[in-house]
């Protein structure tokens, strides 16, 4: 994905079914990072506590690098996220016992779900045809396709149960194509069943703010100083009108939530000469009542350390410091409700 200014069209992460992994691509933020986060997975593993302190260090390594990938398209990405992976299974093969290797491979699966079958590996295993590969990997793009366009329309408590009976349809329409033995050798490679839905779908540690040239509505600050509360960090340049039209939903946040327990952290890159200009950025974002930190990033120090490549993003963070979602382009795009989703994940973040 190339630089996209005003950008209308929305994307959020909201969990790895959504990630797009058809074509090849390789699901990011990827299901095994989270796992190896989880410490549910680490009782059912029975990691110890060497092991558990060497996992978490394994995957410190790589899940900013695969994070900086996610928006590539899949054959840019696919090369470095799977040398990124191979690095992280080598040092699990040197932390982990085989049992405990054979099991996180088991929930590793689960947690892709039938997109699984895309990976060479599990359809060589399953013993699928060419035309059944070729089927299943229709199949998903159509899922993933219309699961996209399910977020962003309607009602968010509807649309959720819409969503929930899609992605039930897909998974019977794809189990379908195979046959009675490959689908008991699929239950099989997923081993008993694991309760993903407490799994946190984080992406990685928050990159550090850096190479800001000015500060407006605050002193210089860190992200690492607001640790313990909710952040909202969004990229925007004041000439771009789909960045504007997202600015009172953050006003409306800054008002609404309790000042010690969200914070927002506005972020401008500029694109035009004009837009370069610290003083132009002040004077706007006091005409729009911006009453939040805005760091001037006019050289490209946070885009790039964020991999971001898109007007407008917003980003949230957990109390622990972890990206968790985000949003691209205008949280209200043609019905899309972008505003009421991320209030609703805000609110979930706060609840934690």
């Amino acid at each position: 994905m190339v630089e996209g200014r005003g950008l209308a069209s929305v994307v959020m992460i909201v969990g790895v079914l959504i990630v797009s992994v058809c074509g090849g691509g390789v699901p990011i933020p990827h299901p095994l990072t989270m796992l190896l986060r989880d410490p549910g997975v680490h009782r059912d593993l029975s990691l110890g506590p060497e092991q558990a302190v060497a996992v978490a260090g394994a995957v410190e390594e790589v899940e900013r690098p695969l994070w900086l990938l996610r928006d590539l398209p899949p054959e840019e990405r696919r090369a470095p996220a799977d040398r990124l992976l191979e690095q992280l299974k080598g040092k699990l093969a040197e932390t982990l016992s085989d049992p405990q290797r054979e099991r996180l491979n088991q929930l590793t699966l689960q947690a892709q779900g039938l997109q699984a079958m895309v990976e060479p590996e599990v359809a060589g295993q399953l013993e699928l045809s060419a035309g059944q590969s070729q089927r299943i990997k229709s199949a998903l793009e159509v899922l993933e396709r219309e699961l996209v366009t399910l977020q962003r329309s309607g009602a968010v408590t509807r649309d959720a149960e819409r969503i929930r009976r899609r992605k039930i349809r897909g998974e019977r329409d794809i189990l379908a194509i195979l046959s009675k033995r490959q689908r008991h050798e699929l239950r099989t490679l997923m081993g008993l069943s694991f309760d993903l839905s407490r799994v946190r779908q984080a992406a990685c540690r928050t990159p550090e703010l850096q190479g800001v040239d000015a500060w407006i509505n605050s002193t210089p600050l860190t992200l690492e100083q607001m640790r313990g509360q909710v952040i909202v960090v969004h990229f925007y340049t004041f000439g771009c009108i789909n960045c504007v039209r997202n600015l009172p939903h953050y006003n409306a946040w800054f008002d609404y939530f309790a000042r010690d327990q969200l914070k927002i952290v506005g972020i401008h890159r500029p694109e035009t000469k004009g837009e370069r200009l610290v003083d132009e950025v002040r004077r706007q974002a006091a005409e729009t009542g911006l009453k939040y930190p805005i760091a001037i990033d006019n050289q490209s120090r946070n885009w790039d350390a964020w991999a971001n490549r898109i007007w407008p993003s917003v980003y949230l963070i957990d109390k622990q410091g972890f990206v968790r979602y985000w949003w691209y382009g205008e949280l209200n795009w043609e019905g899309a409700q972008g505003e009421k989703r991320m209030r609703r994940k805000i609110e979930e973040l706060l609840g934690e």
